[in-house]
């Protein structure tokens, strides 16, 4: 490889989606070479070793430099192949099997970890294509944005019963490269191409991981030592050495405090003190979806006559719809005009206020947003936003990273934690590829910068997806966190969707004249200096490193800076000394403005 490391393209892709996708690693010749040594073989295992001429080729895949090259970033330096590799057929797997992986429970050895800037994924399975997978073949599948699931995998979306359309199926070339971590939610399903099917497989570890046993001789072997046969088998449990068939998995001693006994089993036990709990109310699918995902869609919502009475409200005020700027950021694939809304929903005059108003505190959608972040979240109310044939689209907007608290996602002792959430409602259609609302799934745990294809959409990679529903459904998705913005609209029927921002009872996004010290303090302020004034503010929207006023110490000295950024603020940040308008404040108020 003539690069140092993998792009933040390559990177992003990796952490957000748990895969990663190289094209054209192998030419046609080497698939072919391939292909053959596995016909003359007449099997699809022992391809390392045996007196097979075509054992070189498959001991060259192992350490492919281009290979090489993407485990060292991925796992790090001193991985290794955990077992032999296996040709992925129908043949060789069992289809009817359940998904595995997932994350949750967590295993350590396969986990994914980021710390510091530093990305250890301690498990990757690697696919060479040695034929081509087209759309809707079958064969290998996985759940993308797993490898840092919080949440255990539903039954149904394991077995494929109900895979929620999260299942995705990759298409490849021969000569592909495709690296899937470890901890992702992975497994084969029936083979529907017409072409017989192969997916040269290996699976790689980090440099210490104890996952399976070799096939040497050796490893039938019993290490203990004669004394060990004077102990109970729960004491000897504890003393075993790894790598040797009769210790992989390990012996497994289940405890309740007070005995130990020996499972034979040898399933993992690792107790837990949380329990499911039935009557939280939560759906756990859902549950399961929104901290995958990092958006959420519930289907009709609204029936037809609140629809209708929504969609008269709208096109009964349609001279108040404001143009506003167009929103593309430069974008080729999203230009378009300025995008239409209308606001002042609630305030419109009876009856045409009623279908807006029963949008507030509706029981499905504030039974959501208090699982999703807790109560008392507060809004401005509803926006209509009212797109026509060629509005731009909305650059994406928003990671995860670099992390942005009063917009930010967390996840602890099963309770999921947004700061901003967005519930859309749709009084019409939103069609495929027509344009809409639009987002990177998985992206409310990004660890890696956006990359600019993502936000221009110019070059989305495959992870972009514009969402499509159905007049009455309402979309959630989480604000700050989740990469989002909306696509060109191409539909010529104009678009109607009635936004809710919601903000967590924590922080403050909007400002108010509450920020202000005098208002928030009274007298106490009086005579304060600038500086002393810029700690005694409100509540105000944060703008990162560019907060406005914000203390900085140069020589000893404390000084004020105004200075702003490019993030948005909240039209109460000031621009100049706080102490100044304080004065003018007090002056106008002394002459009795």
């Amino acid at each position: 490889m003539d690069r140092e490391a993998m792009s933040n393209e390559e990177n992003y892709a990796f952490d957000i989606a748990g895969y990663l996708h190289v094209p054209g690693v192998l030419t046609r010749g080497a698939v072919a070479a391939l292909n053959k040594a596995i016909d003359e073989a007449g099997r699809f295992d022992g391809l390392l070793g045996g007196t097979s001429p075509g054992r070189g080729l498959f001991r060259d895949l192992l350490v492919h430099p281009q290979l090489v090259w993407y485990l060292n970033q991925i796992i790090g330096f001193g991985f290794r192949l955990d077992r032999e590799p296996e040709i992925l057929c129908d043949e060789t797997c069992d289809i009817s099997a359940p998904l595995v992986g997932g994350n949750e429970p967590r295993n350590p050895g396969r986990a994914y970890y980021y710390q510091n800037g530093r990305r250890y994924c301690q498990a990757v399975r690697v696919i060479w294509a040695l034929c081509d997978v087209n759309e809707g073949d079958g064969g290998f599948v996985m759940v993308p944005y797993t490898h840092k699931a919080n949440v255990e995998t539903p039954e149904d979306v394991a077995t494929g019963k109900d895979d929620m359309g999260l299942t995705f199926q990759p298409v490849l070339k021969a000569g592909d490269l495709f690296l899937v971590a470890g901890s992702a939610l992975q497994g084969m399903r029936a083979w529907q191409g017409k072409d017989p099917q192969r997916l040269l497989s290996h699976e790689y570890v980090g440099r210490g991981v104890i996952s399976s046993a070799g096939t040497g001789p050796k490893v039938e072997e019993d290490p203990s030592p004669q004394w060990h046969l004077e102990m109970t088998a729960e004491q000897r449990a504890s003393l075993y050495k790894p790598g040797y068939a009769s210790t992989t998995p390990p012996p497994t001693n289940v405890t309740d405090g007070k005995t130990v006994k020996l499972d034979a089993s040898r399933k993992v036990f690792h107790p837990s003190i949380y329990k499911l709990d039935p009557d939280s109310g939560i759906d756990f699918k859902e549950f399961y979806f929104w901290d995958l995902n990092g958006y959420l869609i519930l289907r009709g919502v609204m029936d037809e006559d609140w629809l209708a009475a929504a969609n008269e409200a709208v096109d009964k005020f349609e001279d108040r719809i404001v143009v506003g700027r167009e929103l593309s950021g430069g974008s080729k694939s999203l230009a378009g005009t300025g995008r239409p809304t209308l606001g002042g929903l609630l305030e419109l005059p009876e009856p045409y206020n009623e279908p807006f108003c029963r949008m507030m505190a509706h029981p499905v959608i504030e039974h959501r947003l208090n699982w999703m972040g807790a109560s008392g979240g507060r809004t401005g109310g509803p926006t209509a936003f009212c797109s026509v044939q060629g509005s731009s689209g909305h650059s994406l907007h928003n990671n995860g990273e670099p992390l942005h608290l009063h917009m930010g996602y967390g996840f602890q002792n099963g309770r999921s934690y947004h700061q901003a959430v967005t519930a859309t409602w749709q009084l019409r259609d939103v069609a495929p590829r027509l344009g809409g609302f639009a987002c990177v799934p998985g992206t409310h745990k990004a660890f890696y910068p956006m990359p600019p294809g993502i936000r221009t959409c110019n070059d989305d990679m495959g992870l972009v997806k514009q969402l499509v529903m159905k007049a009455g459904d309402v979309a959630f998705f989480a604000d700050g966190a989740l990469t989002h913005g909306a696509t060109a609209w191409k539909n010529p029927i104009p678009r109607r969707g009635i936004l809710i921002k919601y903000s967590s009872r924590n922080f403050n996004r909007s400002g108010g004249e509450m920020v202000q010290p005098w208002n928030r303090w009274g007298d106490l302020v009086e005579g304060m200096s600038d500086a002393q004034l810029a700690v005694m503010r409100g509540p105000d929207r944060d703008a990162r490193e560019h907060n406005v006023p914000r203390l900085e110490v140069a020589d000893g000295e404390v000084t004020v800076s105004y200075e702003r950024g490019s993030t948005l603020y909240s039209g109460e940040a000031p621009t100049r000394p706080v102490v100044d308008e304080m004065k003018e404040r007090t002056e106008e108020e002394g002459q009795g403005v």
